[in-house]
């Protein structure tokens, strides 16, 4: 193809044989498929996505048939190429033969190897005008001094090493989580297979919650919707169905087929494996990819773009410090290495260090207290979260339901279930329990286990779950009653249908038993009669509002209430009339001490949202019982007010708002949109299908370890142990990451410049040069790394969960924290000059003035970094804060490194260190003390409340 203007990067891949062209969307999307011979039918690409033309190839490649266009057959010509039975599946054999030819895994990309972390540390500017330094020495006859910077250049290439090898391997964890298991149909059984031990032609079973874990072209489906999301993008439930497709037709509209890493939401279906391992979507997603290194994170991104600008800023002054010097009159030669060796000690080479250890750090120790964190962005994000938003079940709840209470015409009980046969002692009562209890059983996808342990708990959701454990402790059994009455459709609860119907044949094979469950005033809503005993009567207004307030009085029992109904109809038709039978209410008992957890975090300026499919009286009586308003009157939103109301208005109602009931995961992520909007950070917690989309579109999803595939899938940290109160260690955890990063910071650049500020001065006042090149290199290895990675261990503060959260607009620097710097700086730069006066006045400009200076200032910035651990306490008031162990080791290292510079004679020589005697050490000490106590006075008094 010949180079045409707007057009950015071309791609092949030749796994998959499409083609991805990255052009300037200004460009005529019909002038480029002209050009390149691809013709008008691939205008049916999805809009929405032009940047992208994929083409699809013109065969399949024998050695790997997951690419032919299997989306345009027939599903029974794809069962032949693979000789697969629909209703079979491949032998076991034959699976396992096929297996040997290669796992169902991606290709992982290479490690970064040691030696090219290691060829790294020195590509930077701080390494390369250490090396311009260094060569200067040695041009000017300065062996000691090109070894010093030898030296200087080998430890600090080191340190960088050992850190970012730490980091890689932790990072390289974050994928670590538990294999897949997906039921597969072989030699005519369904069978708990690995992902991994997928091979082409298994025959996937599609339930809600499975996640995808190959290629598939669809045999069947019933309702099958698919969570895309993480392929395609597209937030809500993709529809699924069979039928073949023209071939042209783009990825996001394929309804046939289902793509590894997507997830079911709802239905259920048979798929054909066509593709696995790297021969998927994924794959070839993975291998464009392939040689894209990890993306920085914002607080990485945030200090090189403050790195290059200290760059600037510390070029221009040692300019002007060398053009003064040359004023003063120092030989050129002698300013111009006394300038280089400012410029490198005026850089803070330690923040790339500082950041990669202070991530990989928090990964290590959230995971200590069972929080694994996905993605490295979260571990900086999560201690930034200003509103999280709470699903209830599961989250604020056990999601362990069981049936409390039952509602009908004839019977109330509010009882355990063994008594709920007793209490329905009339006729009537025993005809109305009989039939709920029937619909309970057969309108539901879970399943009793028959044979031992027979008391395990059902295979099925918590709600479904404690139906069939009323009806079995009623004493009627799931498998007889179903054989009873076959399952011939299930339509699922889905967007805009909170209730779930099925139809079942009689024994009476001219009839039909139709079953209805879900949400009390929509299943009210379709039905003409209620039933009183055996019989069917009409619902008048006067029944309606009695079942509504029995409803209301349920959910004001913080229960959660469905409706249930039935119909009988001719074996011809699939729809009938529905009898109101009566209502079930659940509890789902709240976590022990989340009512503690939500305290602690609105004491942490953390505001706590509650978004539930429950109706709003029990979301409202939940609410109150946990102080989600935090004082504020309750402000509940209902799914009938938010179908009302303006997108625009949404925004202002979600700032407000405490609880939202009755959302469907459209709405939730809607809510989660609107609250991004006001520029807050927001996080989302889930555990469920419909949790999806908000986990996915928050600042930071966080999903219960026991959840569903979709949602540990799409959320960026995992709750292991399911206890929400882990999430409040990960909140604390995450806010001294970055507090941690910022006293790093902050002792890195106060130090470098009271280094730029003792040159200057002392240039300034032509008082002599009281430092030397080779002291400032060594300074600025000595006081600058260790501590500087030390202060990221630093213990979270005592308040760190009083604090408002930070603001992630906010500049990781600003005009404030710059002034406080400047003035630690100047009073550091100021009691080392102050030394080298002194000692100026006792012998004089020379060596011994010199080393005075040099010894206060490198004791000078070491205690400073003890300042550093804190910028609102004390150092002396805060006896009773933890010890860093980590900078108590780095300070006293250093220090004992000074003095065998000042004690052994050759280290002595190589750094210009003239002997000191007691008066020197006296003026050394008074130079390092006095900004400490400066400092330290300007501190609050008393810590902060």
């Amino acid at each position: 193809m010949s180079r045409h203007h707007g057009i950015t990067a071309v791609y092949a891949n030749p796994l998959t044989a499409r083609v991805l062209i990255l052009f300037d969307p200004s460009l005529q999307t019909a002038l480029l498929l002209a050009e390149i011979g691809i013709s008008a039918v691939s205008r049916q690409a999805d809009a929405s996505v032009p940047a992208a033309v994929a083409a699809p190839p013109r065969s399949p490649p024998r050695a790997q048939p997951g690419y032919a266009p299997w989306h345009g057959r027939e599903a029974a010509a794809a069962l032949a190429f693979f000789g697969s039975a629909a209703r079979r599946g491949l032998a076991q054999d034959e699976a396992e033969r096929r297996l040997r030819q290669g796992q169902n895994v991606l290709s992982k990309a290479a490690p970064v190897s040691s030696l090219e972390i290691a060829l790294n540390q020195f590509k930077n500017l701080p390494s390369l005008l250490l090396g311009v330094s260094a060569l200067v020495s040695v041009a000017t006859g300065g062996l000691p001094e090109a070894a010093a910077i030898a030296a200087v250049l080998v430890l600090n290439g080191g340190i960088g090493f050992v850190t970012e090898r730490r980091a890689e391997s932790t990072i390289a964890s974050l994928s670590e989580l538990v294999d897949d298991v997906v039921p597969v149909l072989r030699d005519g059984a369904v069978r708990q297979v690995e992902s991994a031990h997928l091979v082409p032609g298994d025959i996937l079973v599609l339930t809600p919650g499975i996640r995808i874990g190959a290629d598939a072209r669809l045999l069947q489906s019933s309702d099958l919707s698919i969570d895309e999301s993480a392929l395609t993008g597209e937030s809500l439930p993709a529809p699924k169905d069979s039928a073949p497709l023209p071939p042209a037709t783009p990825l996001p509209g394929r309804r046939n087929m289902a793509y590894r890493g997507t997830a079911v939401s709802a239905g259920s279906g048979l798929a054909l494996v066509v593709g696995t391992g790297d021969n998927t979507e994924v794959g070839a997603i993975q291998a464009l990819s392939t040689g894209t290194r990890r993306p920085k994170t914002p607080i990485q991104r945030q200090l090189d773009h403050l790195g290059n600008q200290l760059v600037k800023v510390s070029g221009a002054i040692c300019l002007g410090i060398f053009g003064l010097g040359l004023l003063r009159g120092y030989h050129w030669l002698h300013i111009l290495k006394t300038s280089t060796s400012l410029a490198i000690a005026a850089l803070p080479e330690g923040l790339p260090a500082v950041a990669t250890t202070s991530l990989a750090r928090g990964i290590r120790r959230m995971r200590e207290h069972q929080v694994l964190m996905r993605r490295l962005h979260a571990v900086e994000t999560i201690g930034a979260i200003q509103t999280i938003c709470l699903d209830k079940t599961g989250t604020l709840t056990l999601n362990r339901m069981s049936a409390v209470a039952l509602r009908s015409h004839a019977l109330q009980a509010d009882r355990t279930q063994a008594d709920w046969p007793a209490r329905a002692a009339d006729d009537a009562g025993r005809a109305e329990l009989a039939r709920l209890l029937q619909v309970c059983v057969l309108c539901n996808q879970a399943e009793l286990r028959e044979t031992p342990p027979q008391d395990a708990a059902p295979n099925g959701s918590a709600t479904e779950n404690a139906l069939l454990e009323l009806a079995a402790g009623a004493g009627i059994g799931a498998t007889p009653l179903r054989r009873h009455f076959p399952l011939l459709q299930t339509e699922l609860r889905m967007e805009g249908r909170n209730y779930m119907r099925t139809l079942h044949a009689m024994p009476d094979a001219a009839r039909r038993l139709i079953a209805v469950k879900g949400n009390p005033a929509e299943v009210l809503d379709l039905c003409t009669h209620y039933l009183a005993g055996a019989q069917a009567l009409a619902l008048d207004a006067g029944a309606r509002n009695a079942i509504a307030r029995q409803n209301e009085g349920m959910a004001e029992q913080q229960l959660r209430v469905l409706g249930f109904a039935f119909a009988e109809a001719p074996a011809g038709a699939d729809a009938a009339p529905l009898t109101w039978i009566g209502l079930v209410g659940l509890a789902d008992p709240l976590r022990p001490g989340v009512e503690r957890v939500i305290a602690s975090f609105h004491d942490a300026g953390i505001r706590t949202v509650m978004l539930t499919g429950d109706q709003a009286a029990t979301a409202y009586v939940i609410g109150q019982s946990l102080h989600l308003n935090n004082g504020d009157a309750l402000h509940i939103v209902d799914a009938e007010q938010l179908e009302a109301i303006a997108p625009q208005r949404l925004q202002a109602l979600a700032d407000n708002a405490h609880i939202f009931s009755r959302v469907s995961p459209a709405r939730k992520l809607q809510i989660v949109r609107a609250l991004q909007r006001g520029g807050k950070t927001i996080a989302m917690t889930g555990d469920g299908i419909n949790d999806g989309p908000a986990l996915r579109a928050a600042d930071i999803g966080i999903a219960m370890g026991g959840g569903t595939d979709v949602a540990l899938s799409v959320a960026d940290v995992v709750l292991k142990g399911d206890r929400l109160d882990t999430l409040l260690e990960a909140v604390r955890q995450g806010r001294t990451i970055s507090n941690n990063i910022r006293k790093s910071l902050h002792f890195l650049l106060s130090s470098n410049l009271s280094e730029i500020l003792a040159v200057l001065g002392s240039v300034a006042l032509g008082s002599g040069q009281p430092l030397t090149p080779v002291q400032l290199l060594w300074l600025n290895l000595l006081s600058d790394m260790l501590p500087a990675i030390a202060l990221v261990a630093e213990p979270a503060e005592g308040d760190v969960m009083q604090q408002a959260p930070r603001d992630p607009q906010r500049p990781i620097v600003g005009a404030g924290e710059l002034r406080l710097y400047a003035r630690e700086a100047g009073w550091l730069a100021g009691g080392a000059l102050g030394a080298y006066l002194g000692g100026v006045a006792c012998h004089g400009d020379g060596r011994r003035a010199g080393s005075i200076a040099f010894n206060a200032l490198v004791l000078g910035q070491l205690l400073h970094a003890l300042s550093c651990r804190s910028e609102r306490r004390r150092l002396f008031a805060a006896a009773g804060a933890p010890p860093n162990h980590h900078l108590s080791l780095a300070v006293g290292a250093s220090i004992g490194l000074q003095v065998a510079a000042n004690l052994l004679p050759g280290l002595r020589r190589v750094l210009g260190i003239a002997p000191m005697g007691a008066l020197d050490a006296l003026l050394a000490l008074a130079g390092a003390g006095l900004p400490l106590l400066v400092n330290e006075a300007a501190k609050p008094a008393t810590p902060p409340d």
